[in-house]
């Protein structure tokens, strides 16, 4: 009866940046699910969650690859294979970011949230893509965050979360013919997002894919995907007067009737 309890037994999952906040809480509500793990810690391992994640289970595999760096995505991924012979999941878990804006964030800054947010997210899923495909199955979860809908001073942030959505959908599309899913979670309430990371798994689930989902005060939703909201159009195209009158008019009339 205890292991039909375990929604994730017989899963593999591999978190990256296991050590930051979503990725500790991922990892040890995977862990209770009965999940293999196998976690990476971009510096030094976590050696509090190391002690907690083995007091649920033995199942873990520990890692240490900067993962900004792309031949480590394809270390990172091989350890796992190597060890489990299959991946079921990666869960993407970038954690860095500033609070500035873009007067005064500095350069190195800006790259660094790239190079170790969504350079990162890209280096893994390149090579676990690789292994699914050969599979035929997969997953993979990016997290990231809200702020490219126009948080203040959040210009780092904004520039990862959206490059990260949109590379969503483009894996999501490229993968589906391979039986490979691929979904981001916008995070705010990391409990919620821990359960509906783990909840890609689930077979019930292999039909969701390319969507942003979002999650906050015990509440999980999900984003309208973009689409055009209104057409200007012109015979023999347009010229600057046109535009000068058309488009304030345009954009103030779509505005007012999707209030309605």
């Amino acid at each position: 009866m205890q292991d039909k309890s375990l929604k994730l037994k017989n899963k593999v999952i591999l978190i990256t940046n296991a050590g930051s906040d979503a990725g500790m809480h991922i990892a040890l509500y995977c862990a209770t699910q009965g999940a293999s793990l196998a976690l990476n810690f971009s510096n030094k391992t976590d050696e509090s969650l190391k002690s907690k994640i083995l007091a649920i289970t033995e199942k873990v595999l520990f890692t240490n690859f900067d993962i900004s760096i792309y031949d480590n995505g394809d270390r990172l991924v091989s350890e796992t294979i190597d060890k489990y012979q299959k991946l079921d999941s990666l869960i993407n878990t970038p954690d860095i970011c500033t609070t500035k804006s873009i007067q005064d964030i500095k350069p190195n800054e800006f790259y660094g949230s790239v190079l170790h947010g969504l350079k990162s997210t890209f280096v893994v899923t390149k090579f676990a893509c690789k292994v699914m495909r050969s599979q035929e199955f997969g997953t993979i979860t990016n997290l990231t965050s809200d702020a490219g809908l126009g948080v203040e001073n959040l210009i780092d942030c904004s520039a990862t979360s959206e490059g990260t959505i949109g590379m969503t959908r483009t894996v999501a599309r490229d993968m589906a013919k391979y039986g490979v899913t691929c979904n981001a979670i916008c995070v705010s309430d990391l409990v919620s997002a821990s359960v509906l990371a783990a909840s890609f798994c689930l077979k019930s689930m292999q039909s969701i894919s390319g969507r942003t989902f979002g999650t906050k005060e015990d509440s999980i939703f999900i984003y309208q995907e973009p689409k055009p909201i209104d057409t200007i159009s012109k015979w023999g195209g347009f010229e600057l007067e046109d535009l000068d009158s058309l488009v304030p008019k345009t954009i103030e009339k779509t505005i007012s009737d999707n209030r309605k």
